[in-house]
């Protein structure tokens, strides 16, 4: 097998984008262009749908946006919830064999877990307690050109991350806030050590214990 990541990339997509077609929600928010009275009026004397916003585009249309009330919504073709709970279940299940296998493992400690993902310290002097391989449902590194040198959790999906590249030595960091799009502006002000220093001060009031928050140089974290 030759490694693609291109082909993965695309495979990945259209795995994902067919289980969110099952689970896709029926009552979605729809919006239309209209550049006639007579047209508007007959959507505002529609009892089947709520009117959320009217917007002007030009002088001659206008934009609405409507959802079907909730006793009018009508299942798409598509859904399945059987099969759409049965993937996110299973996966779930997966996640927490996995969580298990290192919690019970000796000197392993999880530091955050996502939906589809677990970051965990192990020693240096043992085998990492997960395996990994290439195929669908195994386990992967996400950043397996790099050891991961410190990592700053400040909630759910709000982390930050700084890593040495295995081949150069190369520093690197990684951050995620939900909510907050990290363009080149914003990482002026939001990056890793600010992020670090906001967290250390909002869990010590104010305080940094350089001790507490160091990475223990004798684990790996992955």
């Amino acid at each position: 097998m030759v490694p693609d990541q291109a082909m993965r990339y695309i495979s990945k997509l259209m795995l994902n984008s067919l289980w969110g077609r099952f689970s896709l929600r029926n009552g979605q928010s729809r919006s239309v262009v209209i550049d006639s009275p007579t047209e508007l009026i007959e959507y505002d004397k529609n009892n089947s749908i709520e009117i959320q916003s009217i917007d002007n585009l030009t002088e001659e249309t206008i934009l609405l946006t409507y959802k079907q009330k909730e006793e009018f919504i009508i299942e798409h073709d598509t859904s399945n919830m059987v099969v759409s709970l049965w993937t996110t279940s299973a996966a779930r299940i997966k996640l927490l064999k996995a969580m298990q296998k290192v919690a019970k493992a000796e000197g392993c400690n999880i530091l955050y877990g996502d939906t589809d993902s677990i970051l965990f310290s192990y020693p240096r002097d043992m085998e990492c307690p997960l395996k990994t391989g290439p195929y669908l449902g195994d386990l992967a590194k996400e950043y397996a050109g790099s050891e991961i040198k410190e990592y700053v959790g400040g909630a759910c999906k709000a982390y930050a991350l700084r890593m040495e590249s295995n081949k150069n030595a190369k520093i690197s960091s990684v951050l995620k806030v939900r909510g907050i799009t990290l363009t080149a502006d914003v990482c002026k002000i939001l990056h890793f050590d600010s992020f670090k220093e906001s967290v250390l001060n909002y869990a010590n009031g104010g305080g940094d214990n350089e001790e507490d928050n160091e990475l223990d140089k004798r684990s790996i974290m992955i």
